[in-house]
């Protein structure tokens, strides 16, 4: 009955107020919004979606860098030579490691059928272990096997909708398709990957052969990405010191370079933010970066907001007076007047996270990039497509309602506080 009372005294107060109360929804819906892409845009960045689910126990190994013993060169960082993988494969703690390497945009062509015209599309070089880190859906066929990446055969693996532009259906294991003026068989099709992966998002998937530009290597210099996985993400922290175990027992073995990978392998989450190759990542200044945008985005609109409620409860003194001369006790008006404030904040906080959406979507060509040093968008892909599972999700919604408490605490709870300290004689008199 008394939270039906509070709801009833809530809906009443925003019908006489209807300018405070539009301002106030509004602020709180634009503060919301703006915070949740914020989170929607690093949900995305971290949290396990296809074909990513093993985020949570996967390690990144992008970069290395080589450096003369007798400091007579320069430094010389690159990605990595796939060499390495032979030193990585019996660690203790190690459950699968995957290698990739990216082909340069628009290097890759397959020619239409159809229209016996040529298509620049996006593909990615894989080994055998890639299909085992990530978790992609295989409509039809498999993935590559070890004979089939160690002969560099002429296999490929395709997109669904890759595979529909190519042979105008998804059913195309074992048809033939024209890649950079080479026949090569499809031996597997996937669910497509959204752009907003770009880890795991091709058009075309080819095997990591020996004869790609990612096996030039120079010692430990490379071309490929390593992406491993520990056997639990309890592990992973032994798993990052035997890599790194590694590395020592190579560098004392070689005479003339040291080699040094600044902290690799990095979690899956922060392995988004490292751009640069030869410089450690740096959190304490990530996540200074992210408490200024969130007291940004957040903590200043509920300032805002808590002296428009200032003004409020100096006009409802006289109210509280009355209630107190009756018996109502401070923790009972603060309880009224907070729940009331979480009605207003949880209608814009609903406002804020359709208007959220509505910015993800219609800004997804530069959105997910905000938060890169290096922003760039590749004009041979589609854009970015967000799917249900990356905006609709129980971890979101829990993001929302915890930003409409703090918001409601913040605004609310420091005014009332204040106005509930005068005696009740001046509260009475207050509008005499």
């Amino acid at each position: 009955m008394i939270i039906k009372g509070y709801i009833k005294q809530a809906w009443n107060l925003m019908k006489q107020n209807k300018l405070f109360t539009g301002i106030y929804v509004a602020g709180t819906g634009l503060a919301i919004a703006m915070t949740m892409t914020v989170f929607i845009v690093l949900y995305v960045k971290f949290a396990p979606i296809y074909p990513e689910y093993n985020r949570n126990r996967t390690l990144v190994l992008k970069y290395i860098t080589r450096t003369n013993k007798d400091k007579t060169q320069g430094d010389w960082s690159s990605n990595i030579a796939y060499s390495l993988k032979e030193m990585l494969v019996e660690l203790p703690h190690l459950d699968k490691i995957g290698a990739t390497a990216r082909t340069d945009f628009g290097s890759t062509t397959v020619v239409v059928p159809q229209s016996q015209t040529s298509l620049k599309v996006s593909s990615i070089l894989t080994d055998k272990e890639y299909w085992e880190v990530f978790t992609y859906q295989f409509l039809g066929g498999r993935a590559f096997t070890e004979a089939e990446v160690k002969s560099d055969m002429s296999v490929v693996i395709l997109s669904e909708s890759m595979a529909k532009t190519l042979t105008g259906s998804a059913d195309a294991v074992g048809k033939q398709v024209f890649i950079n003026g080479k026949e090569h068989q499809v031996c597997g099709v996937v669910k497509d990957a959204s752009t907003i992966t770009p880890v795991t998002s091709a058009d075309v998937y080819l095997p990591l052969s020996n004869n790609s530009r990612a096996f030039q290597t120079n010692g430990l210099l490379g071309g490929v990405h390593f992406y491993m996985t520990s056997v639990d993400d309890s592990d992973n922290d032994l798993l990052k010191a035997e890599v790194q175990n590694v590395i020592d027992r190579y560098n004392q073995g070689d005479t003339k370079y040291d080699w040094n990978i600044w902290g690799q392998p990095d979690e899956y989450w922060k392995s988004t933010f490292r751009i640069n190759m030869g410089q450690e990542l740096d959190m304490k200044e990530l996540v200074k970066g992210f408490l200024y945008i969130l007291l940004a985005l957040l903590f200043i609109p509920a300032l805002n907001l808590s002296g428009m409620i200032s003004s409020r409860m100096n006009r409802r003194i006289a109210e509280f007076g009355v209630r107190k001369s009756y018996g109502a006790t401070n923790a009972r008006i603060i309880g009224q007047v907070l729940s009331e404030n979480l009605f207003l904040t949880l209608a814009g906080g609903i406002l804020g996270i359709l208007f959220s959406y509505v910015i993800v979507v219609m800004a997804n060509e530069w959105i997910m990039y905000i938060f890169n040093e290096v922003q760039y968008v590749n004009p041979f892909e589609a854009p970015p497509v967000f799917t249900f599972e990356m905006l609709f999700n129980p971890t979101l919604f829990l993001i929302v309602l915890g930003l409409c408490i703090v918001l409601n605490l913040i605004s609310a709870l420091v005014p009332t506080v204040w106005a509930l300290r005068k005696p009740i004689v001046e509260c009475l008199y207050s509008k005499r």
